[in-house]
Parts: C-alpha cells; sequence; structure tokens
C-alpha cells in the first residue's frame, strides 16, 4: 500500500475551511440530523424506497472516510492513497453506475404520474449526470496525484466541491423528492417498476454480501471507523449519564441552600414579629410590617445569589462533558 504525506511547503496554500461546511448550503451535519431524525422504515415502505434510502446510507459512510483522507492531505498527515484511490473508484463503478440509474427510472415515472414533480425530477436527473463526471475528474485527479504530476491541494479542492455536491444532492433527495415519490406512486406502479429489469437489485461491492477484492482496503478502514463510532458513542453516553448526576447534584445543594435560607429568614421573621407585639402591641403591627418587608428583601437577594450560583456550576459541568467529548474525538 502506497502511502505519502503530504508537504505543506510543496503545496499551493489554500484557504482552510471546515470540511463539514458546504459551499451551497448542505453538508454533513445537515444529513446526519436528516437522517437522524427521519422514522425509520414502516411495514408499507416499498422495498425500492428502503433499498435507495440503505444506499444514500452507504453512500454517506464513504464520503465521510473521503472527507477524513481529505483532511489528513491538507493538514500532512501519513495518508494511504490506496484507499483514496478505492473510495473514489467505489463511487464510479457503483452509484454512479447503479444508484443514480435506478432512481431515474423512479424519478421518471414520477414525472408521467404526476407532472408538478417534473422540474424537480428534471434537475436531479441533470445532476446525476453531472456528479457522473465530475466523479472521474475527482478520480482523475487522484491517479495523477499518486503518480506525482498534481499535488495534493489538487486533491482536497476537487474532492471537497464533491463531496459538498453529494450531501446536498442528497438532501435534496430525501426531503424534497422521496416524499413525493412515495405520495405520487400506487402499488400498480411500484409492481410494475418492480418487473423492470434495469431496477433488479445489484449487490454492492462494499456493503453486499461480498465484499469484492479491489475494495477490501477501504471496507477494512470504514468496519474500523463503525467501531470507533460505537466505543465513542457509549463514552459520550457515560460521560453524558455523568454530567446528568453531577447536575442533579447541584440541583440538590441549591434546593438545600434555599430551603435552608428560607427557614432561616421565616424563624427571623417569627421571633422578630412576637418580641416587637409583646414590646408594642399597638405600634408594633407597623415595625412588623417594615422588618418583614426589609426581611423579605434580603430572603430574596439571597435566592437570586443561589440561582446565579447554580447556574454557574450547571454551566461549568455543561462545559466539562463538552471538554471530555472533544478528548474523544482528537
Amino acid at each position: 500500500m502506497a502511502q505519502v504525506k503530504a508537504k505543506s511547503k510543496a503545496q499551493p496554500k489554500t484557504t482552510k475551511k471546515p470540511k463539514s461546511e458546504a459551499r451551497n448550503g448542505y453538508n454533513k451535519s445537515a444529513w446526519d440530523r436528516h437522517r437522524d431524525e427521519a422514522p425509520g422504515p414502516t411495514p408499507s415502505e416499498q422495498p425500492m424506497m428502503q433499498a435507495l434510502r440503505a444506499e444514500h446510507r452507504h453512500i454517506a459512510n464513504v464520503i465521510s472516510l473521503f472527507s477524513e483522507q481529505l483532511k489528513a492531505i491538507e493538514e500532512g498527515d501519513l495518508v494511504d492513497t490506496h484507499i483514496v484511490y478505492e473510495i473514489m473508484d467505489y463511487m464510479v463503478s457503483w452509484p454512479d453506475r447503479f444508484h443514480h440509474p435506478r432512481e431515474d427510472l423512479i424519478y421518471s415515472r414520477v414525472a408521467e404520474v404526476d407532472p408538478s414533480t417534473a422540474d424537480n425530477v428534471d434537475t436531479l436527473q441533470r445532476e446525476h449526470d453531472d456528479m457522473a463526471k465530475d466523479s472521474r475528474n475527482v478520480l482523475n485527479t487522484i491517479e495523477r496525484w499518486r503518480d506525482g504530476a498534481v499535488s495534493g491541494a489538487a486533491v482536497v479542492e476537487t474532492g471537497s466541491k464533491y463531496i459538498d455536491r453529494m450531501y446536498s444532492h442528497m438532501n435534496s433527495e430525501e426531503q424534497l423528492v422521496f416524499p413525493q415519490i412515495e405520495a405520487a406512486l400506487s402499488l400498480d406502479d411500484w409492481r410494475e417498476l418492480s418487473a423492470d429489469d434495469q431496477l433488479r437489485p445489484v449487490a454492492d461491492p462494499v456493503f453486499g454480501p461480498r465484499v469484492q477484492r479491489e475494495f477490501r482496503t477501504m471496507a477494512r478502514r470504514l468496519r474500523r471507523n463503525v467501531r470507533r463510532g460505537v466505543e465513542r458513542g457509549t463514552m459520550v453516553e457515560w460521560i453524558g449519564i455523568d454530567a446528568l448526576m453531577e447536575s442533579l447534584e447541584v440541583m440538590t445543594m441549591a434546593y438545600d441552600a434555599s430551603r435552608h435560607s428560607t427557614g432561616d429568614h421565616l424563624r427571623t421573621v417569627w421571633d422578630g414579629s412576637l418580641e416587637t407585639l409583646r414590646e408594642e402591641p399597638v405600634a408594633g403591627l407597623f415595625h412588623c410590617a417594615v422588618n418583614n418587608t426589609r426581611h423579605t428583601v434580603k430572603w430574596l437577594s439571597d435566592m437570586v445569589e443561589i440561582s446565579r450560583d447554580t447556574l454557574d456550576d450547571l454551566s461549568r459541568v455543561n462545559q466539562s462533558r463538552r471538554d471530555r467529548i472533544r478528548l474523544i474525538d482528537r
């Protein structure tokens, strides 16, 4: 396996930006949020729609790994060039050859059934053609980079644009077109589509039952990322539980402080009022009212201080939780 370390001095300086921020408003965070919030498969969901959504998750995992590799190239870290090549070879040989054409056939049926979707369908089908050209261009750039003909900065630039476009495209499909598909197509439409030979399932060379040899390096890295994600999720969960327990302790202390402060003020007011009324039965009522007002203001001041301290403590607990999660992600 060829490994290279990108040297920042030998490459033209590029403007750094977080890889999760897309130029066109869609990004990995938006995709992950939409994926996590989206309802799971329902018994009535058509198998083809389940397959399309599953393939989107697979594509998202692959381009997430690609983003990690681009970040490593940009920062001058050691990179396995074969993994970088396998990623784009997969995108060219699987989504561009099978996933997108199957979507196009389904989209075409939707446009026939519901003409109001024609514009959206046409836009996405043109994007499929453009992305196929983009993916081949990125793959070509990677091949030239491995041969030493172009710098790592060129791979980062073309690859980043491709990633942004993929996230944007998948978000458009999941949020806009997929609901239109499910609303427009009837069971008869789905039966006819299922009978189309071009829509027959084709085994994914990475996520299918058998990983093809040319993608084994990438598949191993993806599995490692899954394991790392599970481990991270477990650690984050425990950190969250620990922070919750600490927050409950803070709230308990605040409750105790408020209760004791209130009890002390009530006893002071009660004892003072009894003593005043014994000494001055008539004028004592006025003095009691003045004294009670003064103690109420003092009590309110104590409550404000306790609340402020409690909020500060809760903020520190939350900051500690975020810091511990950041240490995990390093």
